[in-house]
């Protein structure tokens, strides 16, 4: 996985002649447990259509024996409606686990105005133009494929709740597990309202259940800012943001994931805010996470970027 992650980075190095930007970002979570959680990211403008994104992410609790990192490198381009993208993360060994991962995926916008006839407000190009005005602004539709490598020296302390994220004895044999996630989503700008929704399920190369198996204790979810643990099985989740002011656009996520290993759903709820002021960007956030079996938490965001 590292070398997949070097060769990209140099592929783009190659290309850096032609920047047109720069941003780079990071932002802190605290929460329940002492939980401490760090990320930092980058994005690079190659060419007007070609971009590269490092991101890095590093996360411990008092129930976590040890700080678990995470590095990661994301290719995106872009071509008129379409938008696409391959990622890789990869996360040393703490306390006897690892993981890598790879990824693909491919967004296509539809926008009024996005043909090249029949968009014009005057002249013999505007007949039975009815598009121009307030409200539908713009949809993207989607699809991303993920392959994770779960790599674990230990068994799992016991057999449910806490000791079921514990590690416990050493294995004679590591436990690998590859873990295949499929998603679809879709997102749509209505006044100033902003709505986006996936829906996701995952694969796995090996029955999980019947070998003593402890949770993966690097679960990231796309709409919550900290780090879980768990195998899941299928999940959705949704977003609305709006545009109260120029630059202030508060926001609301929930996501809710179905788990293996008999472990109960989880609900995350995150409610915060952007302020955006060109050059800077300004976010923070409130999430409370559930599951049963295991006593609530709550998190406390704070994150920065520039844009350059």
């Amino acid at each position: 996985m590292k070398k997949i992650l070097l060769s990209l980075s140099l592929c783009a190095a190659a290309a850096a002649p032609a920047v047109a930007g720069f941003s780079v970002g990071a932002g802190q979570t605290f929460g329940t447990n002492n939980y401490r959680g760090t990320k930092a990211n980058a994005s690079l403008d190659l060419t007007d259509s070609f971009y590269v994104t490092p991101t890095f992410a590093v996360y411990r609790t008092d129930l976590s024996s040890g700080a678990h990192y995470q590095g990661g490198l994301r290719l995106g381009y872009e071509i008129g409606p379409f938008s696409f993208g391959v990622t890789g993360a990869f996360a040393p060994k703490t306390n006897g686990y690892k993981q890598n991962s790879v990824g693909a995926d491919a967004t296509f916008s539809l926008a009024p105005g996005g043909t090249k006839h029949g968009r014009r407000m005057a002249g013999p190009s505007s007949q039975s133009n009815e598009t121009f005005g307030y409200g539908l602004a713009g949809v993207d539709v989607g699809v991303s494929g993920n392959h994770i490598t779960h790599s674990d020296d230990n068994f799992a302390a016991g057999a449910a709740g806490a000791a079921l994220r514990n590690a416990g004895a050493v294995r004679a044999n590591r436990f690998t597990v590859g873990e295949t996630d499929l998603t679809a989503f879709a997102g749509a700008k209505f006044l100033i309202t902003e709505i986006s929704a996936g829906v996701s399920k995952s694969f796995y190369d090996k029955t999980l259940e019947g070998n003593q198996l402890r949770e993966s204790p690097l679960l990231a979810f796309g709409e919550f800012s900290a780090i879980q643990a768990g195998y899941p099985e299928s999940g959705y989740n949704a977003k609305i943001k709006w545009k109260m002011l120029p630059f202030v656009r508060p926001y609301v996520a929930y996501t809710h994931t179905n788990f293996k290993l008999g472990s109960a759903p989880s609900n995350a709820t995150e409610i915060g805010g952007n302020v955006g002021l060109d050059m800077l960007n300004v976010k923070g956030a409130y999430g409370h996470y559930s599951q049963r079996g295991f006593a609530s938490t709550d998190y406390f965001t704070l994150s920065a970027g520039f844009n350059f």
